[in-house]
């Protein structure tokens, strides 16, 4: 016995358990790193692979979803405090103005205070195929959950204001049409909730619901591999859509061989008969959603960001960019424009399109930068590392940051 003792102590000696490692901050404080356009002010390492975009809730502390982990970073760099929020892949979280988060599983919505604490659950009957819960936030802090078979509208308490059933009149004389529904993406203003779905025959429609659920109008889309929504000003909501290869009569691909077809669109809310604008790009990967500031509409594809004017959707300029993947973020003041990519290169990007600087990070940056009200930048790449970034080739972050 005394000897199996021993065996197991030398073994656990040399092949220790593993436990998750807790998150490491790391300042970068160096003379050389202040002469850098691209400045690393500090690293938080080891807090997983992000599954959303960061947010920025009150109080300026970031919050991060991994998987089913919430986190919240102060901008210092100091994890305030790390929650379960479900047992699978969650939705884009929706912040109201009193600083609750809300996040989608499957049929469920629940709530997480700003400190951490657990709040309310709202479930219903799930059904359905979607690999991603949505979730919107809309007026008055309504929360939109679109279901297969229903649209709840629910309030910053839980209780559901309305639902709107069926999503089209064919549901009304069968039961299995809701199950073979799945919603790719969601989005809501403050008069609209608008979704992209797939029926029973893989038909991909837009749906405009306005804030008392009435329907306004249906737009068919295409056969669709990756969609996107942006409400606008002035009742206008762009979309992002990237089709699925079509296939020749013999059964091979398009002539346009491994490009896929992008569309970009600008709808008007009240009527979705016919776009108010559309414009086509071929790509070697998908579309990301849009990114508005201004009267520019930024969309990045096949490597490229794209900028366009939002109300004629003419294009301004177009500019390639090494395995560039992520949505880009825009500092308003500067209109400089930040970007990421599978290979961890953070771009900075001028206002007349042209690159002005790049930095290199740990890890491929898929999800879009976060501005910070003080000016700075903070990215989490794919390995689990939150960086804060300077521009100090921009005069507006430097002065912004005395």
């Amino acid at each position: 016995m005394k000897r199996l003792l021993v065996v197991l102590m030398i073994f656990l000696f040399i092949f220790p358990l593993s436990a998750q490692a807790a998150p490491k901050l790391q300042i970068y404080n160096h003379p050389s790193e202040t002469r850098q356009k691209g400045q690393i002010v500090w690293k938080l390492s080891g807090l997983g692979k992000p599954s959303e975009p960061l947010l920025l809730v009150p109080n300026d502390k970031l919050i991060i979803l991994a998987g089913s982990k919430m986190l919240c970073i102060n901008l210092q760099g100091n994890l305030l405090w790390e929650t379960k929020v479900g047992n699978g892949k969650m939705g884009n979280p929706i912040i109201t103005k009193n600083g609750s988060i809300f996040t989608a599983g499957k049929g469920m919505v629940a709530e997480t205070k700003i400190n951490g604490a657990r709040g309310w659950n709202f479930t219903a009957l799930p059904g359905g195929k979607d690999k991603e819960p949505q979730l919107a936030g809309g007026p008055n802090n309504l929360i939109y959950m679109p279901l297969p078979y229903a649209l709840y509208a629910l309030d910053t308490e839980g209780r559901a204001v309305w639902n709107f059933s069926p999503w089209d009149n064919s549901d009304r004389f069968t039961i299995k049409t809701s199950d073979k529904r799945s919603f790719m993406d969601c989005a809501a203003d403050e008069q609209t909730f608008y979704a992209v779905y797939a029926d029973e025959k893989a038909a991909y429609k837009m749906v405009a619901i306005d804030s008392k659920g009435n329907l306004l109008w249906t737009y068919w889309m295409g056969d669709l591999m990756e969609v996107s929504i942006l409400p606008g000003e002035r009742g206008r909501v762009y979309v992002t859509a990237t089709l699925k290869p079509s296939k020749q009569q013999g059964g091979g691909k398009s002539s346009s061989g491994k490009l896929n077809q992008g569309r970009i669109y600008c709808f008007d809310r009240t009527m979705g008969k016919k776009p108010l604008w559309q414009y086509n790009v071929k790509v070697s990967d998908r579309l990301t959603e849009p990114f508005l500031s201004g009267d520019m509409l930024y969309v990045v594809g096949g490597n490229n960001i794209y900028g366009l004017n939002a109300a004629t959707g003419i294009l301004k300029y177009e500019n390639r960019l090494a395995n560039l993947v992520s949505v880009p973020a825009i500092d308003e003041k500067s209109k400089r424009i930040y970007a990421g990519s599978s290979k961890g290169t953070l771009y900075a990007i001028g206002s007349n399109g042209r690159l002005d600087w790049s930095r290199e990070l740990e890890g491929a940056i898929e999800q879009a930068p976060l501005l910070g009200a003080d000016g700075y930048i903070y990215v989490c790449t794919q390995k689990g590392n939150l960086y804060k970034i300077r521009d100090n080739a921009s005069g507006v972050s430097a002065a912004a940051n005395k």
